[in-house]
């Protein structure tokens, strides 16, 4: 699986994205099918011994500590919130996110750290996976992380009902909830304006 363009190329892999694909009239069973395995299998890429350390560390630790330096900043804005929680201050969900911080995963993976439908380019009839756009949070952490912001994202897109078929297909038999919360939540603090 192609993780992102070769170097030099354009910076979006071939194909067309799974975002344009929702909206055209594409089997979303298939669609959410191939969603959850080019997950899945981004997940399951080999991760070095030592491959979370300096810059390539996106555990939860480094999440934590980059909703905190933004917040101080006033990077934040609350306008850009999903609707669920724009009512709250940034300051607020801090709060929530240093006090609800789960432990970490059993086993950390590669992630792509803001998986959204229009990151995730496919080709063909099969859907097959082009590669993935959008690489500047990738690195090794939780894969609860990639879970949480693309359910956001197929909620809005395809539709909530679309959440059990790609939890299915993507393997997990009980997801973690909390965790997936804790994440969407994180998300709105991190997530590139």
């Amino acid at each position: 699986m192609a993780l992102g363009a070769p170097v030099g190329a354009p910076s979006t892999p071939a194909g067309t994205s799974a975002r344009q694909l929702a909206r055209t009239g594409t089997d979303l069973t298939d669609l959410l099918v191939a969603t959850a395995q080019a997950l899945r299998a981004l997940h399951a890429t080999e991760v070095a011994p030592d491959a979370g350390a300096a810059s390539f560390d996106a555990g939860l630790d480094t999440l934590v500590a980059d909703a905190r330096r933004r917040v101080a900043a006033g990077l934040v804005d609350q306008a850009r919130f999903d609707p669920a929680y724009r009512r709250y201050r940034p300051a607020t969900l801090l709060d929530l996110v240093e006090r609800g911080r789960p432990p970490d995963p059993d086993r950390a993976a590669v992630v792509h750290g803001s998986a959204r439908l229009d990151q995730l380019w496919l080709v063909g009839e099969a859907h097959s996976v082009a590669g993935w756009s959008g690489l500047s949070r990738a690195g090794v952490g939780d894969p609860y992380r990639d879970l949480a912001t693309m359910a956001v994202d197929l909620a809005a897109t395809v539709a909530p009902e679309a959440l059990g078929p790609f939890v299915d297909a993507y393997g997990l038999d009980h997801a973690d909830l909390v965790r997936l919360d804790w994440h969407v939540v994180v998300d709105q603090l991190v997530r590139d304006p």
